[in-house]
């Protein structure tokens, strides 16, 4: 949207990558071929991958624009918006990504804190927004690392509130019972943010992609970096959306090992947050991250006002079974060491 864009920025051009056609390529300072033609740049506008995905979402290509991984295209949307010293508000606690592009752009981060880690008293924070003058507004929906959900409805409240960019941050939508459609034509001022990495079970590959209106598309595209996004990531991003049959399943089995773990969780007397994405948040002892990486179980910890808290991802029915194990014998050896 050119009403927030930095006045720098709204100098730029989006860079222009040659397209005619040819049968010898000498432009580019490529060099020469000795490996299935990767020697070339890749496809500038990701425009087979930005297709196959407007057919699925319903979207032009134009509404769509490709990166590396959602947190990539985040870093883009701050140098396009952000100017030195606005504000950006966004929950707590959520992705410390969103303070840490604030912070290399030179803004104000601001954070408003979840009741209980849970409920978003979305008139306060709509009164903040206004009252500290934020430039972008960053919710995490479903949040990392909470997994709690803000309902559309109220989504849809705080967007059109605001004189704000506002981008919603979905990497874990598709483990969610929220609706898998957004408002980007409706509501200029929105991005709506999704990603290959969870759902799809694609982080090796580095893959993300931003559904917003064209001229926010055209707004962020000024400051892209040129072929930003491999032709290898984008063939493999290609092939997987044609195998949404796999994926379904594999999300309805997180969906189901959640609830199986959760169970399990509070049968030990542990509380996890009720979570919609494909982990579970729960507060445990300052030293049971280190007690189960001993047994070579790996769970995330947290540090600061987060110190105990846990973050656990869902993994397959083995993995989900070690961890089980390997949590058993912490719990055995600390009522034993009393």
């Amino acid at each position: 949207m050119y009403k927030y864009l930095r006045e720098d920025v709204k100098k730029l051009k989006p860079y222009q990558v040659n397209e005619i056609k040819y049968k010898i390529k000498l432009d580019a300072n490529e060099g020469i071929d000795w490996m299935d033609g990767l020697n070339k740049y890749p496809d500038d506008t990701c425009k087979s991958l930005r297709e196959k995905l407007g057919e699925r979402l319903n979207r032009k290509p134009s509404e769509i624009l490709i990166g590396n991984g959602s947190s990539e295209l985040i870093g883009y949307i701050m140098n396009a918006y952000l100017e030195i010293g606005e504000t950006v508000l966004s929950i707590w606690p959520t992705f410390s990504m969103y303070e840490i592009y604030t912070i290399i752009n030179k803004g104000k981060y601001r954070k408003f804190p979840l009741k209980d880690m849970v409920d978003l008293d979305v008139t306060a924070f709509i009164d903040l927004a206004k009252e500290s003058k934020a430039k972008l507004v960053i919710i995490s929906n479903p949040n990392n690392p909470t997994g709690t959900v803000i309902s559309m409805e109220d989504i849809r409240r705080i967007i059109s509130s605001l004189d704000a960019m506002v981008i919603l941050d979905e990497a874990y939508i598709e483990f969610s019972d929220l609706p898998i459609e957004d408002y980007t034509r409706e509501f200029e001022n929105l991005i709506v943010l999704r990603t290959f990495s969870k759902a799809m079970a694609l982080a090796g590959i580095r893959l993300g992609y931003m559904i917003a209106h064209e001229n926010t598309i055209d707004c962020v595209n000024r400051i892209r970096s040129p072929y930003n996004v491999n032709t290898l990531t984008q063939d493999v991003g290609i092939k997987a959306l044609d195998k949404h049959e796999e994926i379904d399943k594999n999300i309805e089995m997180v969906k189901s090992e959640r609830e199986r773990i959760r169970s399990y969780m509070e049968s030990k007397g542990y509380r996890p947050l009720p979570s919609q994405g494909n982990f579970l948040f729960f507060k445990g002892t300052k030293d049971l991250g280190s007690k189960l990486a001993n047994k070579g179980v790996l769970i995330r910890g947290f540090g600061g006002e987060l110190e105990g808290y846990y973050r656990l991802t869902i993994g397959t029915v083995e993995e989900n079974n070690g961890f089980i194990k390997g949590f058993e014998e912490v719990l055995n050896e600390t009522e034993q060491s009393y």
